[in-house]
């Protein structure tokens, strides 16, 4: 009797931890590389413990069959990261207006070190999203990422395969209103670069033996950065809405 509920209680244990710990692998800020993994581990284990108690009438009984086993770990281990995805895929909208704005300022070449990625990224592009990352933890939205894994079982039920239609719809939905919304983010910059450069192809025609390009590109640098420090603000007010409406659905069910 008493082997039967420790091996219970171990397996549901298991079910959570894959869960919650593939997920953590996956989530912004927290699957960066300067996380350490015992750290991403240990803050696994630990909101496992805490949300078993309150999941656990939600999850099957443990399986006699191996294979039938396996099969429940890896559509768990499926799911948490479809969670973490879904949380990397609603920065779309900050990546991809700073890849904007850095053509509009004429910065697009300057490369610097991203420590959420580990690689070289755009340097607008990588500032906006350490500011965004470092937001979403000021503002306490990192809660809100953790609580909608824990409440993904009402969305997600453990022991039962979830639609693959409906996920990648979901995903699909949240990349295009990131998209949109990044293209609404850069929207100040699109507009000063058409009038930047239509006015440096006024200028050109009116006086041929300006040496345009070598005037325009600090006046495009210069212009571009005070135009970046008038917008960041709201800019990442919008990024902030828009990253709480994404895990809403999930963190309270």
């Amino acid at each position: 009797m008493l082997d039967a509920f420790l091996n219970q209680n171990l397996f549901h244990f298991l079910l959570v931890f894959v869960r919650l710990g593939t997920a953590m692998l996956v989530l912004p800020g927290l699957s960066s590389t300067y996380v350490s993994v015992n750290i991403r581990i240990l803050l696994a284990v630990t909101i496992t413990l805490v949300a078993l108690p309150t999941v656990g009438a939600a999850l099957p009984p443990a399986p006699d069959n191996t294979a039938f086993l396996v099969l429940l770990i890896a559509v768990e281990a499926t799911i948490g990261v479809f969670l973490g995805m879904m949380a990397q895929f609603l920065l779309v909208p900050v990546s991809f207006a700073g890849n904007i704005m850095g053509f509009s300022t004429g910065l697009m070449m300057a490369q610097a070190f991203d420590p959420t990625t580990a690689q070289q990224s755009a340097l607008i592009a990588g500032f906006l999203g350490e500011v965004a990352m470092v937001m979403v933890f000021v503002t306490g939205m990192h809660h809100l990422m953790i609580e909608a894994v824990v409440n993904s079982y009402d969305a997600f039920p453990p022991g039962q395969m979830p639609d693959t239609g409906d996920m990648v719809q979901l995903l699909v939905t949240i990349l295009s209103s990131g998209f949109r919304l990044g293209l609404q983010l850069a929207a100040p910059f699109i507009i000063y670069a058409i009038i930047f450069n239509a006015t440096l192809g006024v200028i050109a025609r009116l006086m041929p033996q300006l040496n345009v390009l070598f005037v325009a590109m600090p006046a495009q640098i210069l212009f571009g950065l005070a135009l970046l420090m008038t917008t960041v603000p709201f800019l990442i007010y919008s990024f902030l809405g828009h990253f709480e409406r994404g895990l809403i659905n999930l963190a309270m069910p």
